[in-house]
């Protein structure tokens, strides 16, 4: 099993800041500085690379080309053949550092990106070899981070597969179906309790797993089967290991119970520190999502 793309693109990409110290913990991407969404919004259908959602992109009048819509990304990614093709420049004044030290992705500036007759324009993207990742005929060409439309709600509908953006807010956040996530960067996340175990992870739709937490999970929780190798997930820095165990207790999230058959455990970092874990695909499936980036809350609607 590989969690590539989502562990890539959602926490390799989250140290972009200016040209200076870097700290090594999510940064919150400037804002895109045009944001046009049409009064009525725009709805489309959901395409799926293997659990992932992809809408098309127009960026800076060519296209369409697939882009996978992710909330675990912080920033919007570009394969590296895609942004020569299209010739981006780089960003002035900006870097990215890889978390480890070294040198991260290229920035690069996008003057305007189509989602259908939405468009966000002046904005940073990281370059990155996606395609490398995504060894598939037809693969997505970039994925486009979720919070890139703030005071738009950005909706997923899993059940009907289609993609609604338009302008508004969520309500107040009640624990329940909406949550407020922290200001502490840009991967909206949600509170979660498992086996009578209290964290919050990532809201990731950028995942095709279901739930992942920090190895230090495995010992925590009540295992109701050994743990077993799931692969390992490539990051800028290296890779980290994957295990998958079954858990003896049911996963809540506000009013929602899901039984799960098996989870996932691995340290995935972000910077340096080991991140909250996500929650993918094989749980989202059977909601609708939606995301208000601007107010800082999630909202959680099983069909």
């Amino acid at each position: 099993m590989s969690k590539a793309l989502a562990l890539f693109a959602a926490f390799c990409v989250s140290t972009v800041t200016a040209a200076g110290p870097t700290e090594h913990r999510s940064h919150a991407t400037p804002a895109p500085s045009i944001i046009e969404v049409p009064p009525s919004g725009v709805t489309l259908p959901m395409r799926d690379f293997g659990g992932r959602p992809v809408v098309e992109v127009r960026i800076n009048g060519k296209g369409p080309f697939a882009f996978i819509l992710d909330t675990g990304a912080s920033i919007t990614v570009v394969d590296q053949e895609l942004a020569k093709e299209l010739s981006l420049d780089s960003a002035a004044g900006v870097r990215a550092d890889s978390g480890g030290g070294g040198a991260g992705p290229r920035i690069v500036t996008v003057n305007t990106l189509n989602v259908a007759d939405a468009m966000i324009g002046g904005f940073m993207a990281a370059v990155m070899p996606l395609s490398g990742l995504l060894k598939t005929d037809g693969a997505p060409r970039g994925v486009l981070s979720a919070s890139s439309f703030p005071g738009c709600l950005v909706s997923f509908d899993f059940p009907k597969k289609l993609i609604t953006i338009k302008k508004g807010a969520l309500a107040a956040a009640d624990s329940q179906t909406i949550f407020l996530y922290p200001d502490d960067g840009d991967l909206p996340s949600v509170p979660i309790r498992i086996a009578g175990h209290e964290t919050r992870v990532h809201l990731d739709t950028g995942s095709a797993s279901t739930l992942t937490l920090p190895r230090r999970f495995l010992t925590e929780l009540p295992l109701t089967s050994q743990p077993k190798d799931s692969g390992s997930a490539r990051l800028l820095g290296g890779s980290s290991p994957i295990s998958s165990a079954a858990v003896d207790g049911a996963l809540e999230i506000g009013i929602y119970r899901i039984e799960l058959t098996e989870i996932f455990f691995s340290d995935m970092r972000l910077g340096g520190e080991i991140g909250p874990g996500n929650l993918g695909y094989g749980v989202l499936r059977d909601f609708v999502v939606t995301l208000d980036s601007r107010s800082r809350r999630v909202k959680l609607e099983r069909s």
